[in-house]
């Protein structure tokens, strides 16, 4: 039971810090760029081919609400819905991608940004070989931050997971959403970003 709290805990952290860019990130449309399949002109021409897409997400299906009333996420389809503490754990059935929201003090420090990374990095901070990375202003306010981590998980030696920490301010309060991945679920991080930013409701 250690072992599975420990893990959860982990995929925790990366929850939270892959959501971290979804507000940030745009993603491609690659319907509109591909709908007119592959010219004559770019055969003859002996082009590379296009990068491969990254495996498909599942699409949200229903919405979490937090009973305490502080807000709101979408639950991306197929993943299970668990608690560490008061905080919820969103995972995919593999372990490859987990999501969460935490909320969090702002704690006093000399500028809004720098206080939103310390309550990041107080929340998270606990975690197994959590490091935090650059850390770059969103527009209208927040921060996206970084990090990496490892996932130790009985005999097996530690595999690395990253993420992003998306951090906004809430009046006297943080809320932190992040996306974790290893890397087998790396590849899906930008579309649980897209995915999961404009579901997230805070009151």
């Amino acid at each position: 039971m250690a072992q599975v709290t420990r893990r959860l805990r982990v995929l925790l952290i990366g929850a939270i810090a892959l959501v971290a860019s979804i507000l940030l990130t745009q993603g491609i449309d690659w319907a509109s760029s591909s709908s007119g399949g592959i010219s004559p002109l770019a055969l003859a021409q002996d082009n590379a081919p296009p990068p491969a897409l990254a495996p498909a997400l599942p699409m949200v299906s229903g919405s979490f609400e937090d009973p305490q009333g502080r807000f709101q996420i979408g639950i991306l389809d197929g993943y299970s819905v668990s608690t560490v503490g008061a905080t919820p754990l969103f995972q995919a059935a593999d372990g490859s991608l987990a999501y969460t929201v935490a909320v969090a003090p702002l704690l006093p420090n000399s500028s809004p940004e720098a206080a939103m990374v310390a309550a990041a990095e107080s929340t998270f901070g606990a975690g197994e070989g959590f490091v935090a990375g650059d850390v770059q202003p969103i527009a209208g306010g927040g921060v996206r931050i970084n990090w990496a981590g490892r996932l130790s998980q009985g005999a097996a030696p530690p595999q690395p997971i990253t993420g992003k920490i998306f951090a906004r301010q809430r009046d006297a309060q943080v809320y932190l959403l992040m996306v974790a991945a290893t890397s087998t679920g790396e590849a899906q991080v930008a579309d649980a970003i897209n995915a999961l930013g404009s579901t997230l409701v805070v009151p």
